[in-house]
């Protein structure tokens, strides 16, 4: 759980979101997306997919961890 935590928190900083920003815009929680990108949390495949979506990535590069330029 820490690692698709950590890619997350990975994604959404290369990308330039901030936190609350980008729980609002993903429709979770501040404290339910820190807690999955703390590893506290498991990401279900739905929130996994609004991440990705949100973000403009191949849902694979949240679930695997590969570089975005790997994968797409």
């Amino acid at each position: 759980m820490k690692h698709i935590g950590a890619v997350i928190t990975s994604l959404r900083e290369a990308y330039g979101w901030r936190l609350g920003k980008f729980a609002e815009a993903i429709e979770t929680t501040h404290s339910h997306l820190s807690n999955i990108e703390a590893g506290r949390k498991r990401c279900t495949p739905e929130m996994a997919r609004r991440i990705a979506d949100t973000l403009g990535v191949p849902l694979a590069a949240i679930t695997t961890g590969r570089p975005v330029e790997e994968i797409a």
